[in-house]
């Protein structure tokens, strides 16, 4: 399969939510190159992360073969994956939004259906392996991706708390009762 036929298969590319690689292994083998944008609204699974699900994510997937440890060519395939945009996270300190900006690039291992998983996948932290099963859909793979790289607890550098931010006035409960103390 060329890569025009890959291309072919994903509506020239543009629409993730339909981009399906029939093939993983042969795409990786004839360097196979994809890329278009999603709206993060489509990205079921991250939109409750999200301030608001506004924005988009551009994407890339290339395919690709490195030689193994013997010098044999093309028995490692690879899929390189690289993600951009914007995300509109709740800040975990005032929260109120955080704008993430994604800038990521990714490498996954194709590992041959059926084949026996490489040893040192569990150390090499650079590249993660992914079966290369037929009909590997893209959105669900760029989602997880996505997932993955957000931060565990997003704030802004420097913000107020909740309660100075929103300059309401009230009196802090624990204030209340530290002068029934008294």
């Amino acid at each position: 399969m060329s890569q025009q036929d890959h291309t072919i298969q994903t509506a020239a590319g543009a629409a993730l939510e339909s981009a399906t690689l029939a093939d993983p292994m042969a795409f990786a083998r004839d360097g196979g190159s994809l890329s278009g944008s999603v709206e993060v609204v489509r990205l079921q699974r991250l939109r409750d992360l999200l301030a608001d699900a506004s924005g988009c994510i551009t994407w890339e997937v290339r395919g690709g073969e490195e030689e193994d440890e013997l010098g044999q060519r093309g028995s490692r395939k690879f899929l390189w994956l690289d993600l951009e945009g914007e995300l509109r996270l709740v800040c975990q300190r005032c929260l109120g939004p955080y704008v993430f900006p994604l800038r990521l690039s990714g490498c996954l291992e194709l590992i041959a259906p059926g084949a026996s998983w490489p040893d040192d996948e569990l150390e090499d932290e650079s590249c993660d392996a992914i079966e290369g099963a037929r009909n590997l859909e893209l959105l669900p793979l760029v989602e997880d991706e996505i997932l993955l790289a957000l931060p565990q607890s997003p704030r802004h550098e420097v913000c107020a708390p909740p309660d100075e931010a929103a300059g309401s006035g009230k009196t802090s409960p624990f204030a209340v009762l530290a002068g029934l103390k008294k």
